[in-house]
């Protein structure tokens, strides 16, 4: 069950892409993001909006960052494989961060700093406040603690943080390693040599970060895993990784330094009036269409 004070923070495009890509399937997609998509948004807002209890806090976050992100100067592989927005999409995107805006939501978005990094920004300044990330990302999972939940647009209900814990088969809070050991080809991160989703899962379980497990390997070895079948092979390859897992560690682990007023669970929403969905209809560019 979803704590009724749990502050709301959702990754804009996990949503609007999985609207734009369903159009794309029916033959409906076109330069930038089409009205249709700009108006699944808006109805996904005004949804969630109605469905959560007057004193509800959320946020929403857009990406900026595609190409100009500290990630990218930090490895130039970086979702290098990824296609760049064009113009017609910029300007759809800052259309839907207008008519959020119009709709009294708090939403932030960098050049420098990814829309996850912005979530764990309003994730760290919440606190001690649950949270529910709205996003299909696994990457934001590292934000989760007990009590938390994660919601995939489309899901009848958030996952808890036990239910994830328990299908990932170790704590969510520690997917910035999993993924600094397997890589994530979807981002362009390598990872560490060898080891692969079963592997990397049993140290993730049994250490709660990056450097804890690296140190208890050398200091002890392969004893360090613990009785998994094939420790030494396993700790030899960890070992000889070590420098591939931390830089991907620098590419998988969050910043919650964020230099961004972001901050939605400090005040309650406004009164969902009529005036302000008109008011997001036209700064969406939507005059002329009905939620």
């Amino acid at each position: 069950m979803t704590p009724p004070n749990a502050v709301w923070l959702i990754d804009a495009s996990a949503v609007i892409f999985r609207s734009y890509f369903a159009m794309a399937a029916r033959g409906l997609e076109g330069p930038g993001l089409p009205a249709p998509v700009r108006l699944a948004w808006l109805r996904f807002l005004v949804k969630v909006r109605r469905q959560l209890p007057d004193s509800a806090r959320f946020g929403v976050a857009f990406d900026e960052a595609l190409g100009s992100g500290f990630r990218h100067a930090l490895d130039p592989a970086y979702k290098a494989q990824r296609p760049r927005p064009d113009d017609a999409l910029k300007d759809s995107f800052r259309q839907c961060r207008a008519l959020t805006r119009a709709l009294g939501i708090p939403e932030a978005a960098s050049r420098r700093y990814e829309a996850d990094d912005l979530i764990a920004l309003a994730v760290r300044r919440g606190r001690p406040l649950p949270v529910v990330l709205v996003s299909t990302d696994k990457d934001l999972l590292q934000l989760l603690r007990p009590g938390d939940g994660r919601w995939v647009p489309g899901a009848p209900a958030p996952q808890s943080y036990d239910e994830l814990q328990k299908a990932l088969g170790f704590p969510p809070e520690a997917m910035a390693t999993y993924l600094a050991l397997t890589g994530d080809a979807s981002d362009g991160i390598a990872g560490v040599p060898g080891i692969g989703a079963k592997t990397a899962a049993r140290p993730c379980a049994r250490f709660p970060d990056l450097p804890t497990l690296y140190g208890a390997l050398e200091a002890e070895g392969p004893e360090a895993l613990g009785p998994v079948a094939g420790a030494a092979g396993i700790a030899r390859k960890l070992l000889q990784g070590r420098e591939a897992a931390f830089h991907a560690h620098t590419l998988t682990r969050l910043s919650g330094a964020v230099p961004r007023r972001f901050d939605p669970a400090a005040r309650a929403l406004p009164p969902l009036t009529e005036a302000r969905l008109e008011k997001a209809l036209i700064a969406g560019g939507l005059v002329g269409y009905a939620l």
